[in-house]
């Protein structure tokens, strides 16, 4: 066994170590780079991402036998694992937000299905906290927007595909997309696009619930669905990229307006669907958040799948994700600023 000498069992702790730096940069492509352009990547995009984590493990022999060689392998696997595969953000691009005399306060949530007597008062709980200028609401309910009219001081509107847009200035136009083509391929349309006459000028505003992964996602679950897996989850993101596509033609097919966008996009920012869409927006949170703002929760991981995306015009002063209102999504908060 001399073999195994020190020196030898160093060397192939380093080779480990740099292999676990190649696994893990292997994982954040998959992510980054190819996202759900691939079937089989779905569950790595929208999965729990800590579980990478597990990967470290190969740092642990070169801890133990070569820690002066060990440095870097280290910093770069969990730079990798922590700002790349988790998404961890920095907000390094608000140091160049102006900060305006007339900021627009937006809260952006997904109240859940059949939000009720039982969700309401956190909603509202949550209203008064935040203090926002403009609300937009995925799967909201009638009951939810009258009580929150009756509180006094807002424009609202509700869709029949349950999207709602309060509002404390004047709502000059409403308009909602006809969802029935979407509905016919069993997919969401709930799209929608408000002019609001804020003190600083007019705004477009669209709201959105675009079509979920959540089947696709399931189907991994259950070994008999394999042998027809690719097809169903690849018909899952053909209709995602439909929705997109049509949400973004349809909200910017008026005049130019500054426009911002709130809803939950069933989409991180990593998503192919997302950066083919909606790339040249500026994401509130990844220009003003700090940490992962995960927007969506299962028992066992959260996601960004929810966000508040802006023009040119706007910069981001803050984003924060808010308190729980009951439902499994959190709502996301953002302060604007519309140049001058």
């Amino acid at each position: 066994m001399a073999w195994l000498s020190t020196n030898t069992l160093a060397n192939l702790a380093q080779r480990l170590a740099y292999l676990t730096v190649a696994a893990l940069l292997l994982y954040w492509f998959f992510i980054a780079a190819v996202g759900d352009s691939w079937w089989w990547t779905l569950p790595l995009l929208y999965g729990p991402r800590w579980f990478a984590s597990i990967l470290l493990v190969g740092l642990l022999p070169g801890l133990w036998f070569s820690r002066r060689h060990m440095l870097w392998p280290t910093v770069l696997s969990m730079a990798v694992l922590i700002f790349g595969i988790n998404d961890f953000n920095l907000p390094f691009r608000k140091l160049w937000a102006s900060q305006s005399p007339l900021p627009i306060r937006m809260l952006q949530m997904n109240t859940g299905a059949g939000s009720g007597g039982v969700k309401i008062p956190a909603v509202l709980s949550e209203v008064g906290r935040v203090q926002p200028d403009v609300i937009t609401i995925a799967e909201c309910s009638v009951e939810l927007i009258e009580t929150l009219a009756a509180t006094g001081g807002w424009f609202t509107k509700r869709s029949v595909t349950r999207l709602c847009l309060a509002s404390r200035w004047p709502i000059a136009d409403w308009q909602e997309r006809d969802p029935k083509d979407f509905w016919r391929m069993n997919g969401s349309g709930a799209i929608a696009r408000a002019i609001v006459e804020t003190p600083a000028g007019k705004v477009r505003l669209g709201v959105v619930h675009l079509e979920t992964p959540r089947e696709a996602l399931q189907e991994f679950i259950d070994l008999s669905s394999i042998p027809t897996l690719g097809e169903l989850t690849r018909k899952n993101i053909e209709l995602r990229h439909l929705e997109s596509q049509a949400a973004r033609q349809w909200i910017f097919e008026t005049d130019a307006l500054p426009t911002l966008i709130g809803g939950d996009f069933n989409l991180p920012e990593d998503s192919a669907v997302y950066r083919r869409y909606w790339h040249d927006l500026k994401n509130s949170f990844s220009h003003a958040g700090w940490g992962t703002g995960h927007s969506k929760f299962t028992s066992l991981w959260g996601s960004r799948i929810d966000h508040i995306l802006t023009t040119h015009e706007f910069d981001v002063n803050s984003a924060t994700i808010g308190h729980s209102i009951g439902s499994d999504h959190r709502p996301l908060i953002v302060e604007l600023s519309l140049n001058d």
